[in-house]
C-alpha cells in the first residue's frame, strides 16, 4: 500500500467516524424530542420522565466534544497530508462540501522552524 492509498483509507475511516457521531447526535437530538413531543401530546406530566429526560440530553455535550475532537483531527490530517503531498481525496466517500484549506490553522513547519513560531 502505498501513501496515497494509506490516505485515502484513513480518509474513509475518519469519515465514517464523522458520521457515526453525526448520527449519535442526531439520534439523541431525536429521542429528546419525541420524549417532550410525547409527553406533550398524550398529557402526561412534566415531573414523569424528567430524570430520563436530563440523562439523555446529558449525552449531547459528550458527544458534541467528541465531534470536536474528529474535526481537529480531520484538520491536522488534512494539513499533515498537504504538507506529505498525500493525496487523501480520492477515497471511496464521495463530495462534500468543506471549507476552503487555509481555515485558519497554523500550517505545518519544519521543527527548527516550529519552535520559533
Amino acid at each position: 500500500m502505498d501513501q496515497d492509498q494509506f490516505g485515502c483509507d484513513l480518509a474513509e475511516r475518519l469519515q465514517t467516524a464523522e458520521r457515526a457521531v453525526d448520527l449519535a447526535v442526531a439520534a439523541v437530538c431525536d429521542l429528546g424530542a419525541v420524549m417532550v413531543r410525547g409527553r406533550i401530546e398524550h398529557g402526561i406530566s412534566a415531573v414523569v420522565g424528567q430524570g430520563a429526560l436530563v440523562d439523555v440530553m446529558a449525552a449531547l455535550p459528550l458527544l458534541s466534544r467528541s465531534r470536536d475532537r474528529l474535526v481537529r483531527a480531520h484538520r491536522g490530517l488534512a494539513r499533515d497530508a498537504r504538507a506529505m503531498r498525500i493525496d487523501w481525496t480520492g477515497h471511496r466517500g464521495g463530495p462534500e462540501t468543506k471549507p476552503p484549506p487555509d481555515d485558519g490553522e497554523v500550517p505545518l513547519l519544519p521543527q527548527r522552524l516550529r519552535r520559533v513560531a
